[in-house]
């Protein structure tokens, strides 16, 4: 209800378009040029988001050879369209690589580094806890490092960590995080393009624009060693 009130009461007087960033609804009471980064889901705006799916699938299965087998996930906001997709992605890694998917090392995480310590924790005090870990963004695999560092896991000997994002934060982290490079700058420069173009008058289909992601490869992962 915030959010449609506040694009209301921008539409058509204070600013010529708007952008909206990770908005929790796609149903917004408006004509005027609006253009949506991460949606909740597909919409009546134009929308621009990562190609999260195979990104997370690419993370995965990396993981998968370096020989990992009980690989954690700990999942973003699930009301937004892009952690859904990176669940995806995760699964179906799994299912290409003829592995389970087991509930117990799949966390709900909300994008937080809060919510993300409370999950970490969860799964490396298991009984038998992953060898890897997806975090669905850089925040919560900082989370992961940081609750490892405190139960003494040593990061990558012990466990390797992916995050999602590729934050300017993650090549200084320690150790230097792998993760997967969503184009956020891309992202916001598209978004803009799109609503410059509403704003001229000139036509937009309301769909959903992908970027294509990247891993990229850091100090964060090493193969299995040993029985773990």
């Amino acid at each position: 209800a915030w959010e449609r009130k506040v694009v209301t009461q921008l539409s058509g007087s204070l600013v010529d378009g708007i952008i909206v960033v990770t908005p929790t609804t796609n149903n917004f009471p408006t004509n005027h040029p609006l253009v949506i980064i991460d949606p909740c889901d597909v919409g009546n705006f134009p929308a621009v988001i990562a190609t999260n799916r195979t990104g997370a699938c690419a993370a995965t299965t990396y993981l998968i050879s370096l020989g990992h087998r009980r690989i954690g996930l700990i999942g973003g906001t699930p009301s937004l369209l892009s952690a859904r997709q990176r669940q995806a992605g995760y699964e179906e890694a799994l299912e290409q690589a003829g592995l389970s998917m087991l509930d117990e090392l799949c966390v709900q995480g909300d994008y937080s580094r809060q919510t993300a310590l409370i999950g970490a924790r969860q799964l490396l005090t298991m009984a038998s806890p992953p060898t890897a870990i997806l975090a669905a963004n850089d925040q919560s695999a900082f989370a992961v490092l940081e609750v490892a560092h405190t139960l003494g896991i040593r990061v990558p000997e012990a466990l390797s960590v992916i995050g999602f994002d590729n934050t300017a934060e993650s090549a200084y982290s320690d150790p230097p995080l792998t993760t997967v490079d969503q184009s956020i700058v891309q992202m916001g420069s598209q978004a803009a393009k799109l609503l410059m173009q509403r704003i001229e008058g000139q036509t937009v289909e309301n769909r959903l624009y992908e970027l294509p992601t990247q891993l990229v490869i850091r100090q964060s992962c090493q193969p299995l060693l040993g029985n773990r």
